[in-house]
């Protein structure tokens, strides 16, 4: 394990604030592994495109009557240079964006940069994308079709399925 020298020397001298900001920190980095690798695995939910892999890519049941839907999925890129998703369609909804919420705000960026080697979770707390106008209603374990745009590094075509949040 890897600590930076500040909460090192804190954690020696027994303080339980840095204690719990280190159990904290590698908790958070836990759940984000968690989140990105564990779904790859599964092979009915795991997308590649050369060496970009989607893991369990998926959505919360909408709203009654919001017609929008958040898209959730973890994402490696193992090449040797960052890959940016810039968009997505689907023939469910009317538009696809790119939505960024932090601290209360919601921003709508052009595209998310994944950079190689470091796991990224497309997530509430973070980048995800933004279903808008869906044009039927979903319920638990519906599913469909979305291409993902890769920009010079191609689409992949994959399939959202509706589930619950108390899983993830």
């Amino acid at each position: 394990m890897i600590l930076h020298g500040n909460h090192i020397a804190r954690f020696r001298n027994n303080s339980s604030e840095s204690r719990s900001c280190v159990i904290s920190r590698l908790s958070g980095f836990a759940a984000v592994l968690l989140f990105v690798f564990s779904p790859i695995a599964a092979p009915a939910h795991s997308y590649e495109l050369g060496d970009l892999a989607v893991g369990h890519i998926w959505a919360p049941q909408p709203v009654d009557g919001s017609g929008s839907i958040p898209i959730y999925a973890g994402v490696l890129n193992s090449s040797s240079k960052p890959i940016s998703l810039v968009g997505a369609t689907t023939s469910v909804g009317g538009e696809v964006r790119i939505r960024k919420t932090k601290n209360g705000s919601v921003r709508w960026p052009e595209a998310i940069k994944f950079e190689p080697g470091r796991p990224f979770a497309l997530a509430p707390w973070r980048e995800h994308l933004w279903v808008t106008g869906l044009k039927r209603p979903f319920g638990q374990g519906d599913s469909f079709d979305l291409t993902l745009d890769f920009g010079s590094a191609g689409t992949l075509d994959v399939t959202v399925v509706i589930e619950t949040e108390a899983g993830h």
